[in-house]
């Protein structure tokens, strides 16, 4: 009768410490963890990844790169002390068509997850035959987390320690 007893209370307190997980998705002040600044065709970044801007002279080194066309004034806009900008990039596509937006974010963990969704033209889709490098710019709260996590349907996996 005593082990089944033990068992009990592993199995109550294995629940109770699982149940103590905390997922959010908002802030402690309310506001959204992250939110999509703004998207482009033509980002200039022509391999598949994020980058992450949380200073001011990153972001001039944005502004610098080869055929990108960002909106820089609605980016240099943004108080990067209340919020870092995290651009993500489908690498170089042979044609228009192709997007990146935000689905959501949560902390779970230390972990600040975000969940995009990368567009594709449909096969018989009239696109722009022209080369394009597009992203998206998320802006994120710099808080409360250890690890951002990037992960999305057509876009892959990256992670960047704080």
């Amino acid at each position: 009768m005593m082990p089944f007893i033990h068992i009990t209370a592993l199995t109550l307190a294995v629940g109770m410490v699982a149940g103590c997980a905390v997922n959010r998705s908002a802030t402690a002040e309310g506001a959204p963890l992250a939110r999509q600044v703004t998207e482009s065709d033509h980002c200039g970044l022509t391999a598949p990844g994020l980058v992450y801007i949380s200073t001011a002279s990153e972001l001039d080194r944005l502004a610098r790169l080869p055929s990108g066309n960002l909106s820089m004034n609605q980016l240099r806009a943004l108080d990067l002390e209340q919020e870092h900008l995290v651009l993500v990039g489908l690498g170089q596509k042979s044609t228009g068509g192709y997007g990146v937006t935000l689905e959501s974010a949560e902390i779970a963990d230390d972990v600040l997850e975000l969940t995009l969704n990368a567009r594709e033209p449909a096969a018989d889709a009239m696109v722009t035959q022209a080369l394009t490098t597009p992203c998206a710019v998320i802006a994120i709260s710099p808080e409360e987390w250890e690890q951002l996590r990037v992960s999305g349907k057509g876009l892959g996996r990256f992670s960047r320690q704080r």
